[in-house]
C-alpha cells in the first residue's frame, strides 16, 4: 500500500509539471498574437528559433524553464484588457459573444481563477445555461470537476427540482432558477460563476440555489461587473463568505467603449 501510495504522488507531481509545461507554451501562442518573434524574443530572453520550436509544439520546455516563461507572459499579458477588448457594447448593454467564443482566452482566464482557487476544495462548478457554460466547461476542466447546470427553464424529462423565484423590480416579473434535485449534495463545494452581472440578481439566486440543495458555496467568480448596480451584492457575498473567496475579474461602467 505505501509502495502504490508512493507511486501515486509521483505520478500526479509528473502530471502538474507536465500540465505546467503545456500551460507554458499555451501561453507564449497568446502573447504570439501580439507580438513578432522578434519581439517575444525580446521579452522572454529566449531566440527566436526556441521560441518557435516551442509555440509550433516540437519540445517542452523543462520545468524550471516552464515556471520562467509562465512569470514572464503574466507580467506581459494584460488579461483583464483582452476580456474587456472582445466585449461589444451598445446602449448601455453588452454583448458576450466574442468573448464567449474565444476559447484560447477563455481558458487563460478559467487558469487564472483556478489558481485563486486552487485551496478551495471545488468540486462542482455552478453555472446558469446558457451564458454560464462556456467559462464552466474551461473551468472545471482547469479544477478537474463536475458542473452543476442550472436553468431558467424546465425539461420535461427531469422529475424533481430545486428551485428559487426571486421578484425583478424592474419590470415586476418572477425570475426562476431550476437545477435538478440530487445534482448537489451534502459533500459538495460549489463555485459559482457568472460570466456578466448587471445587478446580482442571478448570483443571489444561484446561492440560495446552492443552500437549498444543502451544498456548501466554496467561491463566487464574475468575469464581468458591469456598472453599479451589483456592488452591494457582492459586497453582501463577500461579507457572508469571505474577502478572498468572492473574484470579480473585471469591472466596466455603463459607458465603457
Amino acid at each position: 500500500m505505501i509502495i502504490d501510495e508512493n507511486r501515486r504522488k509521483r505520478m500526479t507531481n509528473y502530471l502538474d509539471d507536465v500540465k505546467k509545461r503545456i500551460r507554458s507554451i499555451e501561453l507564449l501562442r497568446m502573447l504570439k498574437k501580439y507580438h513578432s518573434y522578434e519581439e517575444l524574443s525580446k521579452i522572454m530572453g529566449y531566440s527566436k528559433v526556441v521560441l518557435n520550436r516551442y509555440i509550433r509544439g516540437h519540445v517542452l520546455p523543462a520545468s524550471d524553464r516552464a515556471q520562467e516563461i509562465i512569470d514572464i507572459a503574466k507580467q506581459n499579458l494584460d488579461v483583464e484588457r483582452l476580456v474587456k477588448d472582445q466585449l461589444v457594447f451598445f446602449k448601455g448593454y453588452f454583448d458576450t459573444t466574442m468573448l464567449l467564443g474565444n476559447t484560447s482566452l477563455l481558458k487563460l482566464v478559467a487558469q487564472y481563477v483556478a489558481d485563486n482557487f486552487k485551496d478551495a476544495r471545488i468540486t462542482k462548478i455552478g453555472a446558469v445555461a446558457p451564458e454560464g457554460l462556456p467559462m464552466a466547461v474551461h473551468l472545471a476542466t482547469e479544477l478537474g470537476t463536475e458542473i452543476a447546470i442550472a436553468k431558467r427553464t424546465r425539461d420535461l424529462g427531469v422529475r424533481e427540482f430545486v428551485k428559487v423565484h426571486f421578484p425583478q423590480e424592474s419590470t415586476g416579473e418572477l425570475l426562476s432558477l431550476n437545477l435538478p434535485k440530487g445534482l448537489l449534495t451534502l459533500d459538495d463545494r460549489v463555485l459559482i460563476i457568472e460570466d456578466s452581472c448587471r445587478t446580482g440578481t442571478t448570483l443571489e439566486m444561484m446561492v440560495e440555489l446552492v443552500e437549498k440543495s444543502m451544498a456548501k458555496i466554496g467561491g463566487i467568480f464574475v468575469l464581468a461587473g458591469m456598472g453599479d448596480k451589483w456592488k452591494p451584492t457582492i459586497k453582501k457575498l463577500k461579507d457572508k463568505f469571505g474577502e478572498k473567496n468572492v473574484y470579480i475579474f473585471c469591472e466596466l461602467p455603463l459607458d465603457y467603449d
